[in-house]
């Protein structure tokens, strides 16, 4: 965990005590293994920010406005209109219950044969309505998966596979990017790509020097490639099927804090 920590800290070195306006969404595998992850988020809703703030004066950071959102997917291609949902942003501490209740409210169920459709949940993720406003802002995407996710160029062929088990794609999201490029591209800024965030011509509302992405996810595609050859990403390993069952919050509150 410390080279961990030392990786994440050096992004925000010169920053001590700065106040950060600072939006945090969670994307959460909601498929049957991964009930022991889900249990952790809900458990810990409602200390969330105190729990949270404790890491972030361990890291000599301090938050202005904390807002958090939640994103829980399954399996486009055979969980049809159970496969997504999505929060708005909980203005904490005033709205944690409020954010207790969208969580609570995650059950573990579905989800086809491993890959999920985790690329596009992180892609619905990139495209929240994040903070603007302040000096220094922080928008943290942290996910939440034990296997790997669908190929977006597998669109078509994965179609065709549920549709033999008779399952179709009814919520499949519009405007996704067409390949891992276009996804690596949206996220590191390139003008070209960013109507794969929805940005429709518009500047994405991702803050170029402030965006982070925390996965907690296994060896798989594409989580191991994607701390790789992109910036502002880091992975912590958790076993491929086992649900994060080796993951405790206080590994996600320390990156998240050092992430700041």
């Amino acid at each position: 965990m410390t080279n961990m920590q030392e990786m994440l800290g050096s992004m925000g070195e010169g920053e001590e005590g700065i106040a950060t306006n600072v939006d945090i969404v969670f994307v959460i595998d909601a498929t049957r293994s991964m009930q022991t992850t889900i249990d952790m988020v809900k458990e810990s809703a409602l200390s969330f920010q105190d729990k949270l703030y404790d890491f972030m004066d361990e890291a000599k950071r301090s938050i202005n406005n904390l807002r958090i959102k939640v994103v829980w997917f399954r399996d486009f291609y055979y969980d049809g209109n159970y496969a997504y949902d999505e929060s708005k942003f909980f203005e904490l501490p005033e709205e944690k219950e409020e954010f207790r209740d969208f969580v609570n409210g995650i059950h573990e169920a579905g989800g086809g044969d491993d890959p999920e459709s985790g690329l596009e949940a992180l892609t619905m993720a990139m495209r929240s309505d994040f903070v603007q406003e302040g000096e220094k802002k922080r928008h943290i995407i942290v996910l939440f998966t034990d296997a790997a996710a669908h190929p977006f160029e597998d669109y078509d062929e994965l179609t065709a596979e549920a549709a033999k088990k008779g399952c179709k794609p009814t919520m499949y999201p519009k405007n996704m990017p067409k390949n891992i490029s276009e996804f690596y591209n949206a996220w590191e800024g390139n003008a070209m790509n960013q109507d794969a965030l929805g940005c429709d011509g518009e500047n994405t509302k991702l803050d170029a020097d402030g965006r982070r992405i925390v996965l907690f996810a296994p060896n798989d595609y594409p989580w191991c490639d994607m701390e790789v050859n992109l910036s502002h990403v880091i992975r912590k390993d958790i076993e491929a099927g086992q649900g994060g069952s080796e993951l405790e919050m206080n590994e996600v509150y320390t990156l998240i804090a050092y992430s700041m």
